[in-house]
């Protein structure tokens, strides 16, 4: 049987469970999304969330996740809600903190993977835009199968691997080296796509390096639900397609101007469902700032263990497909290693 590697080690297959695959425990944007003035630093309170959820970026203590936020008691009642397997997607330059994931994972019993690559270009580190494809795959390799730095701690997805748009050479050449190390080890790839139509991009550099298709997934493919054309070749080729906004809590405007609402996206991803892909589909949050957490008016990471079920209900969709959607699918992206 294959293993799922979590920070504090080898899950077996039958052990990941309910999974949420897209989640942040500790992460900061602050350097590269640089919030200025008075505003930028005053504390989240009540009487500003309208104004944080309408643009995440404004407020420097949204965008940094630090030790400070509660995650673990966050986390903690997803576990309740039934979650037992958080992908954690957050890389080397936006925060990714090893250490505090185990004491997470420990204090909450849930089972967190922790992601190795990089992210968009202006969010790499000096030394990753000038470094060779090879060298970038190497350090891929090293952190799936030795562990980060002197750790000991191993990642266990490749990811989220970044393209802005329009895309940059950089990103593409750390897609480049995703797919060679993926092809090394057999580790699963999540691709950040920053608009949908993004993912031809990808699969230019999927045709040339040839991935493996079943146990990759691009991510936030509800940004935009009007055009299909990109989701369904996605599907056809074997990736997975991440709904990842569940319960957002962020204002429908400016970049989000097209995200649909959550029984928008069941009712699309009932009807994948039923034409067959059911098996190609992954749901999620994406908690990535304070407000969404349940501390801040958010609804945190228990949103879709929690309501989900009952829009289901009320919309007539068949539950027993979130087995498939966060049972069935995670387990076959996530069992890679035999030790």
């Amino acid at each position: 049987m294959k293993n799922a590697v979590t920070v504090t080690g080898l899950v077996p297959a039958d052990r990941i469970g309910r999974t949420l695959p897209h989640e942040h425990l500790f992460a900061t944007m602050t350097y590269a999304y640089p919030a200025t003035g008075e505003e930028a630093y005053r504390p989240i309170t009540i009487d500003r969330l309208g104004e944080i959820r309408s643009d995440l970026m404004t407020n420097v203590n949204n965008i940094h996740l630090d030790s400070s936020c509660g995650q673990a008691l966050e986390l903690k009642k997803a576990a309740d809600a039934g979650i037992d397997t958080l992908v954690e997607l957050t890389t080397e330059p936006i925060g990714r903190n090893p250490e505090r994931m185990v004491e997470v994972s420990e204090f909450t019993g849930v089972n967190v993977i922790s992601g190795t690559g990089q992210y968009l270009a202006h969010h790499q580190r000096p030394w990753a835009l000038e470094a060779s494809r090879e060298e970038l795959a190497e350090l891929m390799i090293r952190e799936l199968t030795e562990g980060i730095g002197d750790t000991g701690i191993r990642t266990g997805v490749i990811g989220e691997i970044g393209l802005f748009e329009p895309v940059r050479p950089a990103e593409l050449k750390v897609l480049e080296a995703a797919v060679l190390a993926q092809r090394a080890t057999g580790a699963p790839l999540w691709v950040h796509l920053m608009n949908v139509p993004v993912a031809a991009d990808a699969l230019v550099v999927f045709d040339e390096y040839e991935p493996i298709w079943e146990r990759t997934a691009f991510c936030h493919m509800d940004f935009d639900i009007r055009d299909l054309t990109w989701h369904e070749r996605a599907m056809e080729r074997g990736i997975s397609v991440e709904f990842d906004f569940f319960g957002s809590v962020w204002l429908p405007v400016d970049h989000y101007v097209h995200c649909p609402t959550d029984p928008q996206r069941l009712a699309l991803l009932a009807d994948w469902s039923e034409r067959g892909y059911a098996d190609r589909v992954l749901i999620s949050h994406d908690v990535c700032s304070r407000v969404q957490f349940t501390s801040h008016g958010g609804y945190g990471y228990a949103y879709i263990p929690t309501i989900v079920p009952r829009l289901m209900d009320q919309m007539g969709i068949d539950k027993e497909l979130l087995d498939i959607w966060m049972i069935d699918t995670p387990r076959r992206l996530l069992a890679w290693a035999d030790s």
